[in-house]
């Protein structure tokens, strides 16, 4: 398996970083890339896991759907891949993983997601525990941010960070008139 940035295989990284009796694990920085990915989502030590930090690790769509396919990685809590490759088939695959239903918070700043990606999200029927996600720099647009405003599923929304994204004044209306995000109480749009 390749090092990442600081010249230690994957498995190094992940017995110096598990922390609170193996239910936090942060990453960030270490550019585990894909294969990394991959790895964590086969390590049966994870099962306990609620907090996953792979802030800027360069994981693509494909190390995404493998955290989303994991047998272990069952009730993650908070999960953080900000500053990553992520595009609307990432978006969609952790919109549709049923591990993921647990999920309280989702970190999907600055990746490359589009309206798509935004739709798959505001129509999970996964993730209605979310209360937390942040989708800024990324390329919603206004169509994405329409399709969060009008979701049945993300009612439970208390922060909503969607700056940068390209959005014009109806997609900021829809957001900030919507009813169906009832709990909303900070949304971030510049």
């Amino acid at each position: 398996m390749p090092k990442p940035f600081g010249d230690q295989p994957v498995e190094v990284l992940v017995e110096k970083h598990l922390i609170q009796e193996g239910t936090v694990l942060d990453l960030r920085l270490q550019y585990i890339g894909d294969e990394g990915a991959e790895y964590l989502a086969g390590k049966v030590e994870l099962e306990n896991l609620r907090e996953l930090n792979l802030e800027r690790n360069e994981i693509t769509d494909r190390g995404v759907r493998a955290l989303a396919q994991s047998q272990f990685l069952i009730g993650l809590h908070v999960l953080n891949l900000e500053r990553n490759e992520i595009t609307d088939e990432g978006a969609r695959a952790i919109a549709q993983a049923t591990n993921f239903s647990h999920l309280a918070s989702l970190n999907l700043w600055k990746n490359k997601i589009g309206p798509a990606g935004a739709k798959a999200l505001a129509d999970s029927i996964i993730l209605v525990n979310l209360h937390r996600l942040d989708l800024a720099q990324n390329g919603i647009g206004d169509e994405g941010a329409k399709a969060l405003a009008q979701s049945q599923t993300l009612s439970g929304l208390r922060y909503l960070d969607v700056f940068g994204n390209q959005l014009t004044e109806e997609g900021i209306r829809a957001l900030k008139e919507t009813e169906l995000l009832p709990h909303l109480q900070h949304l971030v749009v510049d």
